[in-house]
Order: C-alpha cells, then sequence, then structure tokens
C-alpha cells in the first residue's frame, strides 16, 4: 500500500458507490430469477438457470470492474481483451455451475452448499484475479498474502451465504419481496467486501508504466455499463413477460374453478338434484318467460311426512339414503323439461309446465302416490308419505318469493289437514290468517314468558382432544305442546318478523351464559350464535352485538356469528361492508353452510370472515361411492388459502372423523362427540373431551 500511496492511487467516490449498487442490483435479480428457475420445468427452467447465472456473473464482473476502475492512477489504464473476456466467461460459468448444483434437487444440503460455494468462490477469485492481471502494465502487481487470503475467504464464505439465501427465498410467499431486498443488501456488501479487500491486497511498482493498445478505461466502462444494463434488463423484461404468463395462466385457472365449483355447488351434493339457488334461477326464468308469452305455470312445494321419524329412529345416514331414493323415485314421473330441486332437509319444489290447477293437482296426485310404496334402504322397510301445496303463476303470486311463500303455505296447509296429500293455494291460507296470528302471538309469549331455551354443541379439536368452543342452538319449551325444534318454528318466526326479537334473545342468552363460563374459568371458550338473513340486514345490527357484549364483558373475539353462504351471497357488496363493521369491532364472522349454495369465489375471498363451516351434506357424502369426494376437498384447500378456521359440522361417524382430519380439518361438531345439551348437562371444568354423549 506504501507504494500505492506513492502513486497517487485515489479512489472515484461515485463508482465506488456505483459498483456496490450494480452488485445489489445484479444480486436481487439473480434471487428473483432462480426463484422462477425453481418453479419451473423443462425448458424455461433451464432457460431462467443460464438467466439467473448470466445476471450473478455479468453483475458481480460490472461490480469487480467498475471498482477497478474507481482507482484513479496517474495515467490511463488498459486492459487485455483476452483476460477481460476469460473474466466475464469465469463468472457466469461459475454461477450457472453453482446455481445448478444447489437447486438440482428441491431440498438443501451442506455437501450441495459445500459443493456450491467452491465452484462459485473459486469463479469470483479467478474472474477477480485475472481481470487484474489484465491491467496491460509493465510490472506485475505486487501481492500481499494476508488480505489476499483473506479475500479468498471472503469469496467463499459470500457465496455460500448467497446460494444459501437464494435458496431459502425461492418460494415467492408473503413478503418475499421485501426479504430478497434485505438479502440482495447481504449478498451485494459480501461481493464487494471480496473486491475491495483484493483490491487492498494489490500493489503497483512507482516505476510501472501502462503498455500501449488494449482495450481503454471509457470504452471498457461503456461497456461494462451496456452489458449489465442488458442482462440485467433483459432478466427484469423476462420476469414482467413471465409475471403476465403467470397472471393469465392463474385468472384462467381461477375461471374454470370458479365455473367448476358453480356447476357442483347448483346442485344438491346428496341426491344430484338442483339446489336452491339453481331452482331460484329457474324461476325467475320461468316468470320473465311467462310474462313475455303471457302464459302461466305451477310450482309445488314438496315435503315428506314421517322422515324425522325416521331419522330420528335409524340416523341420518339411514336418512340420507332415503332421501336419494324418494329423489329417484318422484324424477320418473317428473318431465324432463320440469325443474326438480331439494332446498332443504326433506323438502323439494318442482316447477312444472302444467298450466292450469287441473293439470298441476293431476300431477301432484302422481307424485304422493308415487311415494306411497314402502322404501327398503339397507333391508329396513321404511314408509313416508308426501304433502304438497301448489301456486300458479300468475294469480297466486306475480313474483319468485311471494310464489315461494304461497306454494309453502298450501303444503302447511296439506300437513294440518292430515298430510299424504295436496292443496292449492288460496287466500284462506295466507299467513296473515287466523292460525298464523295465534302462532305469531305464541311466539311472543315463548320469548317473554322464558319459555325459550338455548341448547349447546360443542366444537372439537380432535387433535388436541380439546373444546374450543359451543353453538347455541335454541328449542321452544311449549307449554302444551313440549319442546320444540327450530325447523317447527323457525320458518314462521322469519315469515312474521319474529326473527328479529327471538334473534336478539339468543344473542343475549348466549353471551349470558359465556360470561357465566369464563367466570367459571374457561376463558378459552367461543360462543357461536346463528343470525338468520334479516337479523344480519339490521341496520343496528353492530349497536345490538357491541351492546349486548359490553353488557357481559365479553371480548369480542369470544363471539362467533354465523351466517349462510346463501345470506352472505344474496347481496355481497353489503355484506362485505357489514362483515367488515363486526371485523372492526373484533367480533369473529363464520359462513355457515358453505358449499350449499353458489359463491362467487372474487366476492368470497373479500369477506373478511374468520370461520368456514361445511355444509352436513358434504360431511355424510364420505364414503359415498356415488358421491364426488372432489368438491369436499377443494373447500377445505380454498378454505385454507384463505386462511379460514375450518368446522366440520355434522360429524357422525369415526369414518367421517378420520377422512376430515385427512384432509387438514380438525375442529369436528356432530353427534358422533355431542347431541345439543342444556347447559346442565355442561361441565366446563373438563377441558378434555372424555367420551360422546
Amino acid at each position: 500500500m506504501n507504494t500505492m500511496n506513492m502513486m497517487h492511487v485515489t479512489w472515484d467516490s461515485g463508482l465506488v458507490v456505483a459498483s456496490i449498487f450494480i452488485a445489489f442490483l445484479a444480486s436481487f435479480s439473480a434471487l428473483d430469477t432462480v426463484a422462477r428457475f425453481s418453479e419451473s420445468r423443462g425448458l424455461n427452467a433451464l432457460l431462467w438457470l443460464f438467466g439467473g447465472g448470466a445476471a450473478m456473473g455479468i453483475g458481480i464482473w460490472s461490480m469487480h470492474f467498475i471498482g477497478m476502475m474507481a482507482m484513479n492512477f496517474d495515467m490511463p489504464m488498459g486492459y487485455n481483451l483476452s483476460e477481460t473476456l476469460l473474466s466475464i466467461f469465469l463468472a457466469i460459468i461459475g454461477s450457472v455451475i453453482a446455481l445448478w448444483t444447489v437447486f438440482r434437487h428441491n431440498q438443501i444440503t451442506l455437501i450441495n452448499i459445500f459443493l456450491g460455494a467452491t465452484v462459485l468462490g473459486s469463479s469470483v477469485i479467478g474472474m477477480h484475479y485475472i481481470g487484474m492481471g489484465g491491467l496491460r502494465i509493465s510490472q506485475p502487481i505486487i501481492w500481499h498474502k494476508t488480505p489476499m487470503i483473506l479475500s479468498f475467504i471472503i469469496a467463499y464464505a459470500a457465496s455460500a451465504i448467497a446460494l444459501w439465501l437464494a435458496f431459502r427465498l425461492r418460494n415467492n410467499e408473503s413478503g418475499i419481496i421485501f426479504r430478497r431486498f434485505n438479502a440482495a443488501v447481504v449478498m451485494g456488501v459480501a461481493i464487494a467486501g471480496m473486491h475491495y479487500t483484493g483490491m487492498y491486497a494489490a500493489n503497483f511498482s512507482e516505476s510501472m508504466t501502462v503498455l500501449p493498445g488494449g482495450l481503454g478505461s471509457q470504452r471498457l466502462t461503456i461497456w461494462v455499463f451496456i452489458s449489465t444494463l442488458v442482462i440485467l434488463g433483459s432478466n427484469l423484461f423476462g420476469a414482467m413477460i413471465e409475471s403476465q404468463i403467470r397472471v393469465s395462466r392463474m385468472a384462467s385457472k381461477l375461471k374454470e374453478s370458479n365455473e367448476e365449483l358453480r356447476q357442483m355447488a347448483l346442485h344438491d351434493p346428496l341426491t344430484n338434484l338442483a339446489n336452491r339457488t339453481l331452482f331460484e334461477e329457474r324461476l325467475h326464468e320461468y316468470i320473465a318467460k311467462a310474462n313475455q308469452m303471457t302464459s302461466t305455470f305451477s310450482l309445488l312445494y314438496m315435503d315428506l311426512d314421517g322422515f324425522k321419524i325416521v331419522n330420528d329412529a335409524y340416523g341420518h345416514d339411514i336418512g340420507d339414503k332415503l332421501l336419494v331414493e324418494v329423489a329417484k323415485r318422484l324424477s320418473q314421473v317428473i318431465a324432463i323439461s320440469d325443474t326438480f330441486a331439494r332446498v332443504g332437509g326433506d323438502e323439494f319444489v318442482l316447477l312444472s309446465n302444467a298450466s292450469s290447477e287441473h293439470q298441476a293437482s293431476l300431477l301432484a296426485d302422481k307424485l304422493v302416490k308415487t311415494i306411497e310404496p314402502e322404501f327398503i334402504v339397507e333391508s329396513y322397510e321404511l314408509r313416508v308419505s308426501l304433502s304438497i301445496g301448489i301456486a300458479m303463476f300468475p294469480i297466486h303470486g306475480g313474483e319468485a318469493r311471494e310464489m315461494l311463500f304461497n306454494a309453502d303455505s298450501a303444503m302447511y296447509h296439506t300437513k294440518n289437514s292430515g298430510r299424504n296429500g295436496f292443496s292449492v293455494y288460496h287466500t284462506s291460507m295466507s299467513p296473515i290468517g287466523r292460525s298464523q296470528v295465534q302462532l305469531k302471538n305464541e311466539l311472543w309469549r315463548a320469548i317473554h314468558n322464558n319459555e325459550l331455551r338455548l341448547y349447546y354443541q360443542p366444537k372439537l379439536n380432535v387433535t388436541s382432544g380439546e373444546i374450543v368452543g359451543y353453538e347455541a342452538l335454541v328449542r321452544w319449551q311449549h307449554p302444551e305442546r313440549g319442546l320444540k325444534s327450530p325447523e317447527k318454528f323457525l320458518p314462521i318466526a322469519e315469515r312474521t318478523g319474529m326473527i328479529i326479537p327471538l334473534g336478539e334473545w339468543v344473542l343475549n342468552e348466549a353471551c349470558r351464559q359465556l360470561a357465566f363460563w369464563h367466570q367459571q374459568g374457561a376463558e378459552h371458550l367461543t360462543i357461536s350464535v346463528n343470525l338468520s338473513a334479516q337479523q344480519f340486514e339490521q341496520k343496528n345490527l353492530v349497536y345490538i352485538v357491541t351492546r349486548t357484549l359490553g353488557q357481559y364483558r365479553i371480548s369480542p373475539e369470544k363471539l362467533i356469528l354465523e351466517i349462510t353462504e346463501t345470506t352472505a351471497m344474496r347481496y355481497p357488496q353489503e355484506s362485505i361492508k357489514i362483515l367488515k363493521e363486526l371485523k372492526a369491532i373484533g367480533v369473529q364472522v363464520a359462513i355457515d353452510d358453505f358449499g350449499t349454495g353458489y359463491s362467487s369465489l372474487l366476492y368470497l375471498q373479500n369477506m373478511p370472515a374468520t370461520e368456514l363451516k361445511i355444509d352436513r351434506a358434504f360431511i355424510n357424502s364420505i364414503g359415498h361411492k356415488e358421491t364426488d369426494p372432489r368438491l369436499l376437498s377443494m373447500i377445505i384447500e380454498l378454505a385454507k388459502n384463505m386462511n379460514l378456521n375450518i368446522v366440520a359440522e355434522g360429524v357422525e361417524s369415526e369414518e367421517q372423523q378420520r377422512h376430515l382430519v385427512g384432509l387438514g380439518c380438525n375442529i369436528h361438531q356432530g353427534y358422533y362427540f355431542s347431541r345439543p345439551v342444556p347447559p346442565s348437562e355442561i361441565i366446563i371444568a373438563a377441558t378434555k373431551y372424555q367420551a360422546r354423549a
């Protein structure tokens, strides 16, 4: 260094900074490129390998020569073309071989890192010292051994760090750009450190002169910048093109998945009939066509009589198989041009081209008689009957909701008149009639006279055995007719508007019970409360929830409000707004009965929900050869990708439990663990689930 001082060697700070920046830029480009190499196959992978190696090699070489030109001698320097080209070749080929050594397998080992670092470090050392040897000077460079050896150590260490970081940051997970930026800084500093340590080892004789010929500094500077911009620019351009292609492919796959999900979700997974969503679409089409052609059609609302008895006596599995057989038998007498759908547990609807009450009555009578013969299900002889309500367009309703409402009312009229038959809608059957007013008054009495009860069904983490929370389910302890299940009164409550005060009572009672459990020491428990569509659309919903939480001093995250997929997607933009307001106060939201309707993936991914509950229909399909298991797997994978908690409801067998765990769903709820029970039967002190109730 004394010799250098005597020669008055100074450093151009601007070029020093530029060299370090190019080292950083090359490192960042290489990290991005090798990530694409890891994700590609065949020719694309080979192109990205050479692209990444060229980016790294040219970047290191450019940094080296710009660093050399940062040394200001008293004379203009020249460079031998052969040594200069050889140094470029060593930098590029060493980088390509090193990257291939590390990335040829999808796992990193010490041997791979050692081999890759040896190749890359040796090529960098060769590039540097051959490049320095390319100076056209009259006397050889005098090298100090200690900094020279130190530069070797830094080269190998920097190479190992660079390859290790490149491998670790090969996947495009969240926050990867920031981490690659930081890694590129580390790599750039390491590369620059090796170069300037090597430069420090070089000493030049005071009597040294520059030999004529070769590449001049100015011309070489231009080539360095051009080659650097070309290589790094090509990589950047290639990355942009590849990203556009990737985005295009992802959009195409998303569209295909959306269409596949739509097609699968428009049909009931158990019976393969149209579901409520498809039925409502067809109903609107029927109405539009009838209005255009001034024609009429009929809507038949059907409900099985005695199905609940079969379900309770033989279990849901037999009940599901009975529904499949009922659907098959009814389908045999329904015209192909008609729309036949399953819209509830044992409820079916039919859109028929029957254009008169007489024709619709003949069809209904035929359907009733078709169900009368016994069904043989797994050696059991089962009998059910059919109650049908008929509504004609337009005399019994000029729009979809009114027709459904009136056909449903006619069906209930059939049930109340002895079942196993059909009724054509008449205004005397209106819910504002005497019987409905009486039921509405009884519901008011139930709320104010403490006749409603909440039962609780546990949600279990089957991996740890811990009960993580409970779902609150309402029952009606009728003073004359005993305990009534929700399907007996909630539909009426929704029709009459009583669902709003009833829902507020459920929310209040569930939070009161949860506060009591928390006081007993079970502060980890959550409570899930179902919201009806009318409740969810209340303008003061957030106020009611906030007031109730404050009244019982419950942390908002311990309350989970469940809305059905159908409710969420009825007005998706408004739903997103409401969900964001609930999220703002800290309340969790679950999408219930997921998969029973058609959800746009675009809307669903924007909904700030925290939990997704898979509908029991998909759980019941496990193990059935006639059902397609792909949709269940697709739904679970979708929820995982959206970072949603997944809950499987309706788990009723060990086979279902094992299958769900295999798919990655560990939170289960269903009869296999416990039926809904009153709070008096729940022992909160037990943190682990011991036995099925």
